[in-house]
Order: structure tokens, then C-alpha cells, then sequence
């Protein structure tokens, strides 16, 4: 089961053990070794999924929930990016559906620009939820919505997730591992 602990000073133990990667939106991380991955999220959404069986871990972070055609086959599209992590799961690395769960977290209503306000936050969870139940991945939690945005890190070896809120988002800081 994954642990979402949320909070404004929560912690998440790492001791330095494990290597730590930091995704920006568009990123998609796969691994079978055990690592800690980390991102900030505004309207963006993370989804993490882990495989119970084998205990390998992955991380999206998608900035758009369609890409508008096929010609865009980049993972910054929420249906591009989830699509390309149960690939990595399903088919190249052969785990069973029934062994992956997934955990959604971001889509804050949040405006960098007043002139562009088009619920992405919103569209993003929407694509995720709807993606996911298709494909019979079974959702474990869900952290979304809201005005702030997020500091997520997920350990991929134990499924462990830490989700902090984040009141004063600027657009850089989506890019800033050390937030």
C-alpha cells in the first residue's frame, strides 16, 4: 500500500543510501534498482506506479493531459507519458497488471498568468484516473487538486511516498531540485 504522508514539515529518510533523481515536467523515470525520486508540481501531475511483485518503481511528470495528435509522442502529454510507463512495465519488463499500483498526485488549480486559465490541473487528474481504471491498474491514492502546489518524493523500492504542500509556487520552481 502506498503512504502518502502530506505536510508542511514532513520528512522522508533517505540517509543518503539510495541516488536520488530529480524530474522536471515532461520526465519519466523506470527503475528496478531502488532509488528516491523527487519533483514540484503546479497544474502538473505525477503518477507513480510500483510493481507489489518485484518492487520496482516509476514516476511521471506530465505537463498536459492530450497530446494534440499523434505527431506529438512526447511524455510532457499525461496519455503519452502514463501510456509509456505501463509499456515499460507491461511489456518490457513482463510484470503482471494485477501486481501494479499507482498513486496520482498534483493538478492544483494554480495561475502563473491570468490570461491563460484552462483547468489543466483539473484535465490532467481527469487523464490519469480515466487512464488508469482503464487499464485495470488499481489506484491506491490520490493527492490532487487544490491552489498549492507540491513537493513529492517517492522511494521506489518501498512504494513510500511524502507529498508537501507548496503555498508560493513559481514557475521555476518546477525546475529546482532542492525545493
Amino acid at each position: 500500500m502506498a503512504m502518502v504522508s502530506t505536510g508542511q514539515n514532513g520528512t522522508f529518510t533517505n540517509n543518503g543510501s539510495l541516488e536520488e533523481v530529480f524530474l522536471n515536467p515532461g520526465d519519466l523515470v523506470f527503475s528496478k534498482k531502488p532509488v528516491v525520486l523527487k519533483t514540484v508540481l503546479g497544474s502538473c501531475v505525477a503518477v507513480c506506479l510500483y510493481d507489489t511483485e518485484h518492487r520496482w518503481g516509476a514516476m511521471c511528470h506530465y505537463l498536459l493531459p492530450i497530446a494534440p495528435s499523434d505527431l506529438h509522442r512526447s511524455t510532457k502529454y499525461g496519455d503519452i507519458a502514463i501510456k509509456v510507463l505501463l509499456h515499460r512495465f507491461l511489456v518490457k519488463h513482463e510484470a503482471k497488471r494485477e501486481n501494479l499500483v499507482a498513486t496520482i498526485i498534483g493538478g492544483a488549480f494554480i495561475v502563473f498568468d491570468e490570461r491563460e486559465v484552462f483547468f489543466i490541473g483539473d484535465r490532467n487528474i481527469e487523464v490519469a484516473q480515466n487512464l488508469l481504471k482503464k487499464e485495470g491498474i488499481r489506484i491506491l491514492a490520490m493527492h490532487t487538486g487544490g491552489e498549492f502546489g507540491r513537493r513529492v518524493i517517492f522511494n521506489t523500492a518501498t512504494n513510500k511516498l511524502m507529498v508537501n504542500s507548496l503555498e508560493h509556487l513559481t514557475l521555476e520552481d518546477l525546475y529546482n531540485p532542492n525545493i
